[in-house]
């Protein structure tokens, strides 16, 4: 094993403060959430549901150009694919809607009498008004997104699917971890299964048996069966997709969270409801662009949960992948991907004393690593002398940290091979540039571990990890959560 040289302090870039995410949180000793069920119905923007709620960023700030209308009849299914998603979208002038979908259909709105138990829900626990699908289009990448944090490059749903994805989700570390779950729908596979579409749970009996129906969602409740994690979607008809009567998949809800309400599960619970996709109607706010795949257009989120609090519109900005952040936290899991590694947590949600139960770490790692010394030769290959990988970190504290960075080379038998390692002081809501640099080596597979610590040696943040693959012509970066190269 080779030790290198520490970074010079003068590497250590201090960059202007980005908007926090939170990092994953270590396991809690009597954690106060023991169930989290996540029901994900489909196809209605924020402004289609809560666009006229009070206090919410809904219609009032429509632009002039827009008339939105209460709907009265009935409804058609409105375009939602990727193609018109993005032509809606018209780089972010979100002024298209109406020559995507052909009809001014899109600008139509329901309200409180249309949607009351909804509006109930808001009123009584927290609504999110600042949430966005993960993915700019239909309902299978986002399925995928909820609990993969990735879409595999599946741009669209689908008619025709194969259960051969080869990637991981979030089920690998809740088994790892020995926290039970079960995802109730109408499908084995298919659109509302992604699960159902990952080779190492299609080809694993023991996990296919968590596949389950979603009528034994009740049945489970009722029965003292929940496990930790529940995801639950709807059968046809009761989906709220268009054209079907919201009011029928309203009251299909409603039985589901009074049965928990009304079990012994109900104390120690958050249940997350949102929507899939946009469904093609009109909403007003432009989605961030983390990247070339999302986010998608603005959903309603609701957080229900003796925890949550009351009456309160949240701000924060998230998207299906903090539902997996959100998860982790609670049971203080590592990361699947990129995605939810830096998407937001959705703990500003619970009230003070249950928030504080779950304090973030005091780093997390922001975008995706640079790379440098890789114009003429692959990383670590014979006929390179040193590389440099570059990670960012958000001091999230409100004081200034003394940190000390470190990264581990390991080959494929898992043998260190080389330590790098950087020492600085991180400013209050401030981002250093840690480089680390690397000895050539011969080709191969390796993997590159890097965490913070404090001069302790006490860990400010979850490991990173990443996979090299280097020989005589190219070289993959991958996270080794994801199946698809970092790019």
């Amino acid at each position: 094993m080779r030790l290198l040289h520490i970074a010079p302090l003068a590497l250590l870039v201090l960059l202007p403060a980005v908007q926090p995410a939170a990092a994953a949180s270590v396991g809690m000793v009597g954690n106060p959430i023991q169930h989290v069920v996540v029901i994900f119905q489909e196809n209605h923007t924020f402004d289609n549901y809560f666009g006229a709620f009070p206090g919410a960023n809904g219609i009032q700030n429509d632009p002039p150009s827009v008339h939105p209308y209460h709907i009265a009849g009935q409804i058609t299914d409105l375009c939602h694919s990727t193609i018109c998603a993005h032509e809606a979208y018209d780089g972010g002038r979100m002024d298209d809607f109406q020559v995507a979908e052909g009809s001014t259909q899109t600008f139509g709105y329901y309200d409180q009498q249309d949607i009351p138990y909804y509006w109930s829900l808001a009123q009584n626990y927290t609504l999110f008004d600042n949430y966005f699908t993960s993915a700019m289009g239909p309902s299978l990448p986002n399925h995928l997104y909820l609990v993969a944090g990735q879409d595999d490059g599946i741009a669209d749903s689908v008619t025709s699917v194969k259960n051969n994805l080869n990637i991981s989700t979030i089920v690998d570390p809740l088994e790892a971890a020995g926290v039970s779950w079960a995802y109730y729908s109408p499908y084995t596979v298919g659109n509302e299964n992604a699960l159902g579409l990952v080779s190492n749970i299609a080809s694993n009996p023991s996990r296919m048996a968590d596949l389950k129906l979603t009528d034994q969602f009740l049945t489970d409740v009722r029965s003292g069966n929940l496990p930790a994690v529940s995801w639950v979607t709807a059968a046809d008809g009761y989906n709220e997709h268009p054209p079907y009567d919201i009011a029928t998949g309203q009251a299909w809800v409603q039985s589901l969270i009074s049965a928990v309400q009304s079990s012994p599960y109900w104390p120690n619970t958050v249940i997350f409801l949102t929507w899939d996709d946009y469904g093609g109607w009109y909403d007003h706010v432009a989605p961030p662009q983390v990247d070339k795949y999302g986010l998608g257009f603005r959903v309603p989120l609701l957080m229900i949960s003796p925890f949550a609090k009351h009456g309160y519109v949240d701000h924060t900005l998230g998207d299906h992948t903090s539902l997996m952040k959100f998860i982790e936290r609670v049971y203080g899991l590592p990361p699947v991907t990129q995605r939810d590694a830096v998407a937001s947590d959705l703990m500003d949600a619970l009230n003070v004393s249950y928030a504080s139960q779950f304090p973030d770490d005091s780093l997390v790692m922001q975008w995706t690593p640079k790379y440098s010394n890789l114009a003429a030769v692959p990383l670590l290959d014979v006929n390179s002398a040193t590389s440099t990988i570059t990670f960012s970190y958000l001091n999230q504290q409100s004081q200034a940290q003394q940190v000390q960075f470190a990264a581990v080379l390991r080959n494929s038998n898992n043998q260190t091979l080389q330590v790098d390692m950087a020492r600085t002081t991180v400013g209050a809501a401030r981002t250093a540039q840690v480089p680390f640099t690397f000895d050539r080596e011969s080709a191969g597979l390796y993997s590159l571990t890097v965490i913070a610590m404090d001069s302790r040696g006490v860990a400010l943040s979850m490991p990173f990890k990443l996979l090299i693959g280097s020989n005589s012509t190219s070289v993959v970066y991958t996270d080794p959560y994801a199946a698809s190269p970092i790019s």
